[in-house]
């Protein structure tokens, strides 16, 4: 009986435990002169942030406390608190090499996905950020080439200041001299319900950058191949990833198609590709592309891919462009199964373009605007197949700032999924067997190799289930780890490591 009490009880604290963690999605801030706070705690209400003196424009994160108040958010390259004020420090983030693009934007970033923002332990967050480099920027600015060349975080301890925040490490390099196209970053719950997986597009070299993100150390990269052969060539840098509310998915609009009209080549932007993702491992696998009408006559401008969302079941899967929203039926396999649910919402003079999207706490799928708008359109029930979906034009409406797009938010509020076991020797689709690779030397104390499994993920994991590395390297260092037994996983083979 005292077992029985116990283990509801357990449940009971967990449920808890997971409804407050929703509660961190409860605020959206973004807009232009001044910035807003959408509270969506219990009725949507909207209130002026006077204090902050640069814009958000598309490329906002923001997170709340456990109470669903307004904690810290970011435009880019500033760290604010919910006054509105920068936190101590917290100007120039994502500055690791330079200040070039963000003098030059006024310190906000108009790119989308430009950061995100995840807790770490206790009151202390990080906030991971894609930027560039001076060289790199200055390349933009002259209309060289656009690319992103550094993936780096910032560590905001929200205790400090008497309580309104101070940076505590600076833009801290998780990856630099790449070739990244656009900023394109989100994350996701790991299956234990309290690590994450960031994921980072790394569309100039057909792949995704894939981190372990916990509150004591960041493990990776490990990379996830693009099947190129499935996705094409074509890079937009306007590209997202998006996952599904459980986690189970991710949508990327990273690739495009190169067609070909009147001879002439012609640049398909409309198409996104859709995975599966398990969050136990972190795997990427390609399930299929989508692809929906790319009008190049009806409006003044070329009516490009803005943004995705998926609907709350993630059985569907919206697209705004430049124009126009689709709604896209994943549950069927035909590409160009998309049905077309609205145009512009208001008059080709007076309208701001759609741009990135994102499904409040109140389950309604707000629209965002490119130019800014003092209204958005959102989709009234997004679970719904076809135009029973909702349109709502322009139906939140204000009359004092320019709304932009919704904030780059993770679900918060994604628990562990008890339906899996991630530890590799609990689960019995893993084997402890060498099968075509080999680790040396065996037992150890300072490196291991591992032969035959170049370029595959390695997990190390220690004795009680806990991932200690994890890195796509063929040599391990593990003289900081303590002596005693450990499990190398690749793929779905386990073998014994053993530190003396």
């Amino acid at each position: 009986m005292k077992k029985l009490y116990f283990i509801v009880e357990f449940l009971i604290l967990y449920n808890l435990c997971i409804a407050q963690e929703y509660k961190r999605n409860a605020n959206w801030v973004f807009g232009q002169n001044p910035v807003v706070n959408l509270n969506f705690n219990s009725t949507l209400t909207m209130n002026a942030l006077p204090n902050i003196n640069s814009g958000i424009e598309s490329s906002s994160s923001a997170i709340s406390d456990t109470n669903g108040n307004l904690l810290l958010f970011s435009n880019g390259y500033i760290a604010y608190n919910y006054l509105g004020d920068a936190v101590d420090s917290g100007e120039y983030i994502n500055c690791p090499y330079g200040k070039v693009l963000c003098n030059y934007y006024g310190g906000a970033s108009l790119f989308d996905q430009t950061s995100v923002i995840l807790p770490k332990k206790g009151n202390t967050y990080y906030v991971f950020s894609t930027g560039m480099s001076d060289s790199v920027a200055n390349n933009y600015l002259n209309h060289t080439y656009t690319e992103f060349d550094v993936l780096n975080y910032s560590l905001v301890d929200m205790d400090s200041n008497a309580g309104k925040g101070k940076v505590v490490e600076k833009n801290v390099v998780l990856a630099d001299k790449q070739h990244y196209v656009d900023c394109a970053l989100h994350a996701v719950k790991h299956s234990n319900g309290k690590d994450w997986w960031l994921v980072k597009a790394d569309a100039k070299n057909n792949r995704y950058q894939v981190y372990l993100i916990r509150e004591d150390t960041i493990l990776g990269p490990y990379y996830q191949n693009v099947p190129i052969n499935k996705v094409g060539g074509f890079r937009p840098w306007q590209s997202e990833l998006f996952f599904s509310k459980d986690g189970t998915k991710m949508a990327s609009t990273m690739y495009g198609n190169i067609d070909t009209i009147n001879g002439s080549p012609f640049y398909d932007f409309n198409r996104v590709d859709v995975f599966d993702f398990d969050r136990c491992y972190g795997n990427l696998t390609y399930k299929q592309q989508y692809r929906v009408p790319y009008d190049t006559s009806s409006y003044p401008n070329y009516n490009i891919k803005e943004g995705i969302c998926f609907s709350p079941n993630g059985k569907l899967l919206y697209m705004s462009n430049t124009y126009t929203v689709y709604q896209i039926d994943l549950e069927d396999t035909n590409i160009y199964n998309a049905t077309f649910i609205h145009g512009p919402d208001t008059s080709i003079a007076g309208f701001g373009w759609y741009a990135s999207m994102g499904v409040a706490p109140n389950g309604k799928l707000y629209i965002g605007s490119t130019i800014g708008s003092y209204s958005l359109s959102y989709i009234d029930s997004p679970n719904v197949k076809g135009l029973g979906c909702g349109f709502m034009p322009r139906g939140l409406t204000q009359s004092y700032t320019g709304l932009k797009s919704p904030p780059n938010m993770p679900n918060y509020g994604l628990g562990a999924d008890t339906s899996v076991v991630c530890w590799p020797l609990q689960n019995e689709n893993v084997k402890e067997k060498e099968k075509d690779w080999f680790v040396y030397p065996n037992p150890t104390y300072q490196n291991i190799y591992i032969k035959n499994a170049s370029g595959k993920k390695k997990t190390l994991y220690n004795l009680s289930g806990q991932i200690i590395s994890l890195t796509t390297k063929d040599e391990i260092d593990v003289s900081k780890y303590a002596k005693g037994l450990y499990f190398i996983q690749i793929e779905n083979a386990v073998k014994k490591i053993i530190l003396e």
